[in-house]
């Protein structure tokens, strides 16, 4: 079956952190048989790092970029004449692109296309939603505190239209073999204790819960923050004010960043809003402890 995915994160580049669970699932549908097109943006414009919200905040031009880019995405969406289309994240990539087509449409909800549906005057929430459904075989929500976020948003008509397709399953999530990595890293740190956040570095993910945990328990002698964004300046400031050990090492290649979290004491995670995430599964499939900081 030839298979169109489309999404607006995956990976440019070998190593590339971006939508790496995006691709996971390309591959698992090549290896199984299908014939994969991938249909994403290119680096830079709206899309990337640290996500859209960011970028066109910092630049509102840019969104001129996305508008540009949906346009494309549904011509080459024609031309591709695929069986089924699998978009992740629902906005904009299954509403307004992927409803476009009439091949087979399932849509994957990350957390971010949740977020900005329940931003949307209810009137426009429910006109996209519906939409989505009415063409969606499946929709697909990567937890069911997710699904239930956007059910609980939604009138009784787009909600039983949502729930008629909605399933609940977590992304794919390749782990590359980094256990030499983590044992150089390991042996770098010594005796050292390392925490780890990792994520992007904007308000919603509360990388300041993390430095001020530090500052707090004072359990680890020092704090690594993998990730970049507008916040790493005051970020930054918090942790020379707390008098925090803090490497603020920006984004890494994947596997570096793995090596992080494999070689880390514990892994910290504050984030206010996720669907089911990527970094505390990787945690947890190499035997890192998570401390999960709640506000304070």
């Amino acid at each position: 079956m030839r298979i169109a995915l489309v999404t607006t994160s995956f990976p440019a580049y070998e190593g590339d952190p971006s939508g790496h669970f995006v691709q996971a699932e390309a591959r698992e549908l090549e290896r199984v048989g299908h014939e994969v097109i991938v249909v994403a943006p290119p680096c830079g414009g709206a899309f990337g790092w640290p996500g859209v919200a960011a970028r066109v905040g910092e630049r509102p031009a840019r969104l001129i970029d996305a508008a540009r880019w949906v346009v494309e995405a549904r011509a080459r969406l024609a031309r591709i004449e695929a069986q089924r289309v699998v978009a992740h994240w629902a906005v904009p990539c299954a509403w307004p692109v992927a409803t476009a087509s009439r091949a087979e449409l399932e849509v994957v909800s990350h957390g971010g296309d949740v977020r900005l549906l329940a931003r949307m005057p209810r009137f426009v929430r429910e006109r996209v939603v519906g939409a989505i459904a009415e063409r969606a075989v499946t929709w697909r929500f990567v937890s069911e505190r997710l699904k239930e976020s956007l059910l609980a948003a939604l009138g009784d008509d787009a909600r039983a239209r949502v729930a008629r397709v909605a399933v609940v399953g977590a992304a794919n999530v390749e782990m590359p073999d980094v256990r030499e990595a983590v044992a150089r890293k390991k042996r770098e740190l010594g005796a050292a204790r390392v925490a780890v956040s990792v994520g992007r570095l904007v308000r919603s993910k509360r990388v300041d819960r993390a430095i001020e945990h530090v500052a707090r328990t004072r359990e680890v002698d020092a704090l690594v923050v993998v990730g970049d964004g507008p916040e790493r300046g005051r970020l930054e400031a918090l942790a020379h004010a707390r008098d925090v050990d803090t490497r603020f090492l920006g984004v890494l290649p994947r596997e570096e960043t793995l090596a992080w979290i494999g070689a880390a004491t514990v892994v910290l995670h504050a984030s206010e809003r996720e669907g089911a995430s990527t970094v505390l599964r990787e945690a947890a499939a190499m035997g890192t402890p998570v401390v999960v900081v709640p506000a304070a």
